[in-house]
């Protein structure tokens, strides 16, 4: 099973649905009150069957992707996974230059047979019963004993013959970038080696990868009533182009992050909650804490944490914001709520407990919650609460933070700055953040552009060839206007983007393990033909290569 079936057949959900999808479910499942929990665990059924095909929701973009066989660009997908960037030097260095080997080997699509005993052995965090009925369940679903397992991941094999031309010694510091996320950074982050040694690397993270400068005044200009923007990911690789071209996206990457310690603010923190169960025959299916208090909409700005949802009056200067009451067990029990206020503070503050979480909803229930309330600085608060956010991605993700793929300082800041350039604090503005929902910052999983930095000594005179191992995740369509991009998955390559090194010459080897079909690219290559390496021309700054899986391999 590859993961483009599965998404072919979910071809007729809504446009708004399939959006949605990219918001870390982590996240997004902390905002739904209890009777929506239910379609929650349908969703997380779904995730399953992806999982056994190894495979994550990426980002996703616009339009559905098309064109004619022959299309000089290649498609535009609606999930666009970057291209592979070139190798470039922390500081330029005119000494160096490098001869680049690439190779995009297709041999995570070969199926490999999983066995029901293997997938259940696994598991080895579960206990000896535990794994029993993994196995059982298994068994069950796949009664041949097991299934076949393959990815529509590539592995790309990038290498660099570093030449030193100076008569002296030379120690460089090199940077190679990757597109990915934050929940991807584990799997998509290149390994670096020289002389078959892995290198130790430095891990830089850029900031959301629609963060380029104009951004807000092409919108701006192209909208009558331009208001706020929403999110809009990244569809080509020249959107790359214009995040890279000056350097300044690398700069702000290699930088420190914001501190925020002289804002002051005024934090009310909710803990202690109780009230009655949930129970549908008595009529209280969600009981829900609502806050009600008011504020200058111009002079206030409200950033909260851990509520489920929000009520919004500008006209009459209101606002609300609830919160399920928690029960022992379950998700997020004993974390507290916070509202973090930013300039004038709120006024008549009260709550009140109802029997649902709408609100229309006017059956109320006896309920209590205990409210503190503190002046402090926005650093100081703004990090308690994306402490328990972080805490709640590792519980859902079943691990350790020495098991996480990214640290909590890393979280941190770029929450922060993704506050700053999107949220309330920004005066341009992000529709998706101007309820000031801490938990619907889009950290962990919008696209980035980031780098691995290494260091390397070559002698006068000499060569150094370095390495880059990466896992490449495809771009595709989720479902097709053409027909002609039905499991189609694309993967390309930018020959100078963002590289101050002095590349003398590029070759791409593409091992297809007899797997693929090639349907549209601009590199050359013929299979039937025995063409499996191709030079690049240098004055070209992409190459794509569109390919679906060989009928006979099915």
């Amino acid at each position: 099973m590859k993961a483009n079936d599965l998404l072919d057949l979910m071809g007729e959900v809504e446009d708004e649905y399939i959006h949605d999808a990219n918001i870390d479910p982590t996240v997004k499942t902390a905002t739904l009150p209890k009777r929506m929990r239910k379609y929650a665990v349908i969703a997380a059924c779904l995730a399953l069957v992806v999982g056994i095909g190894s495979y994550i929701l990426p980002r996703m973009g616009g339009t559905a992707g098309g064109g004619a066989a022959g299309h000089e660009e290649g498609s535009t997908f609606m999930s666009y996974a970057g291209p592979v960037f070139p190798l470039t030097l922390l500081e330029e260095n005119l000494m160096i230059s490098a001869d680049r080997e690439i190779t995009m080997d297709f041999a995570p699509w070969v199926p490999v047979w999983i066995s029901n005993e293997e997938e259940a052995d696994s598991r080895t965090e579960l206990t000896e019963s535990e794994r029993q009925e993994v196995l059982e369940r298994y068994n069950e679903w796949f009664p041949e004993g097991g299934y076949y397992r393959s990815s529509n991941n590539i592995v790309v094999t990038d290498s660099y013959t570093l030449t030193n031309k100076d008569t002296a010694d030379q120690t460089i510091r090199v940077l190679y970038p990757f597109a990915t996320d934050l929940h991807g950074i584990q799997e998509n982050r290149p390994i670096l080696t020289v002389e078959g040694e892995t290198l130790k690397t430095k891990l830089h993270v850029g900031s959301y990868a629609g963060s380029f400068q104009g951004a807000w005044e092409n919108w701006a200009e192209t909208h009558e009533n331009p208001g706020t923007m929403n999110l809009q990911y990244f569809e080509s690789w020249e959107e790359y182009q214009t995040l890279l071209a000056d350097g300044t996206y690398l700069q702000n990457a290699l930088g420190g992050f914001i501190d925020l310690s002289h804002i002051p603010v005024t934090v009310y923190e909710f803990t202690e909650d109780w009230g009655p169960k949930d129970d549908d025959d008595a009529g209280i299916p969600n009981p829900t804490i609502r806050v009600m208090f008011e504020l200058d909409y111009e002079k206030t700005k409200v950033l909260s944490n851990n509520f489920h949802g929000g009520y919004y009056d500008r006209e009459n200067g209101v606002m609300g914001k609830s919160f399920s009451i928690r029960e022992e067990g379950e998700r997020n029990y004993g974390v507290p709520c916070h509202l973090i206020v930013i300039g004038d503070d709120v006024e008549n503050l009260q709550y009140e407990g109802y029997a649902t979480g709408g609100w229309d909803t006017e059956e109320t229930v006896e309920a209590g919650v205990t409210i503190t309330r503190r002046e402090t600085d926005l650093e100081e608060a703004l990090r308690q609460a994306a402490g328990c956010n972080y805490q709640d991605i590792l519980d859902v993700g079943n691990y350790s933070e020495a098991q996480s793929e990214y640290g909590f300082e890393l979280y941190y800041g770029l929450l922060k700055a993704h506050l700053v350039e999107y949220g309330v604090l920004s005066s341009n503005g992000m529709e998706r953040y101007d309820d000031g929902t801490i938990e619907s910052l889009d950290v962990v999983g919008v696209s980035r552009v980031c780098w691995v930095e290494a260091e390397i000594n070559i002698a006068a005179g000499e060569c150094v060839t370095i390495q880059a191992t990466m896992r490449k995740e495809p771009s595709y369509d989720f479902y097709c206007v053409a027909k002609e991009n039905k499991s189609v998955n694309g993967y390309d390559l930018v020959t100078a983007l963002g590289s101050n090194l002095q590349i003398t010459g590029q070759t791409v080897q593409l091992e297809d393990r007899g797997q693929i079909e090639i349907v549209r690219q601009n590199f050359g290559f013929d299979l039937d033909g025995g063409i499996h390496q191709v030079d690049l021309d240098l004055t070209v700054p992409h190459y794509y290569l569109e390919v679906r899986e060989k009928e006979d391999t099915k």
